[in-house]
């Protein structure tokens, strides 16, 4: 833990450091050079195939080249300094030119989508430990049937022609949708619980209009909506960090592709005019 707090504390004064001498050293060559965007443009395009290479890291992580978590730190520390470099390169305002603008907005996604999956990553983890157990999400399919393989079994199988049809009516109006698929995605992700107090309400409300053995059904299959429950939570938020990757990966290539464009752009105007 102490080890932990120490990082921080260093990791934010080692920032804080080279932000003010960054600023002071661009501040600097401003009076005594004409020109600092180059330099910051360059600087900058180095941070952004830095940033690029922790995908890198984290495809071959069989290859040994440092822990997941040193890269990790390291990224969010680039990450944090680009921004900070971004804003001196851009002179803080936006810029003028149609392809300044969409390179512009290209970074600011980038970063803030960056910002978003930094978010996710320190708060999806622990909320995912919490509550059930936890599956290999590729998994999460073939559990979901083998619970709804099971209920069905209750609900069905175990139904004679003499029987009340309380239970089957009751899954086939309120539970059939629910187990058969995932559900109720944006209430998990929101840490809702609004859909099983509902769900928990009408089931204590037929529970009187049950015979003794169907209460004894009935408390199985509140068992297995639990289970189902807990396997979408586990797939919700899942699947929110497969799609922020899904979203920021292809971000990044794009913005290194206009980086690129414009570096090219840029030299070759500053080989033409002289």
């Amino acid at each position: 833990m102490r080890n932990l707090l120490f990082q921080q504390r260093f990791t934010v004064a080692a920032f804080a450091i080279l932000s003010l001498l960054m600023i002071a050293g661009y501040y600097f060559f401003s009076i005594t050079l004409s020109k600092t965007s180059f330099a910051s443009g360059t600087i900058l395009l180095i941070c952004i195939f830095i940033l690029a290479s922790y995908q890198l890291r984290k495809t071959f992580s069989f290859l040994s080249m440092g822990s997941t978590s040193a890269w990790l730190q390291f990224h969010i520390f680039i990450g944090l300094f680009s921004c900070l470099l971004f804003a001196l390169h851009v002179k803080f305002r936006i810029p003028n030119g149609f392809f300044e603008t969409l390179l512009f907005l290209s970074y600011l996604t980038v970063f803030l989508s960056g910002v978003i999956g930094w978010f996710l990553s320190r708060s999806i983890p622990y909320r995912l430990s919490s509550r059930g157990e936890e599956v290999i999400f590729e998994r999460i399919p073939i559990h979901r049937r083998n619970i709804l393989d099971k209920v069905e079994s209750l609900v069905f199988d175990n139904q004679d022609s003499a029987a009340s049809k309380a239970i089957p009516d009751f899954y086939q109006k309120h539970l059939q949708a629910f187990f058969e698929g995932p559900s109720n995605l944006m209430r998990h992700i929101l840490h809702s619980e609004r859909h099983r107090h509902h769900l928990s309400q009408k089931i204590t409300a037929m529970k009187p209009f049950l015979n003794e053995q169907e209460q004894i059904t009935m408390q199985q299959i509140v068992e297995l909506i639990q289970q189902k429950d807990d396997l979408d939570y586990q797939y919700a938020l899942q699947a929110l960090l497969k799609l922020w990757l899904f979203v920021h990966v292809p971000l990044t290539y794009s913005l290194i592709l206009f980086a690129l464009f414009h570096t090219i752009a840029v030299c070759a105007f500053a080989s033409t005019s002289g």
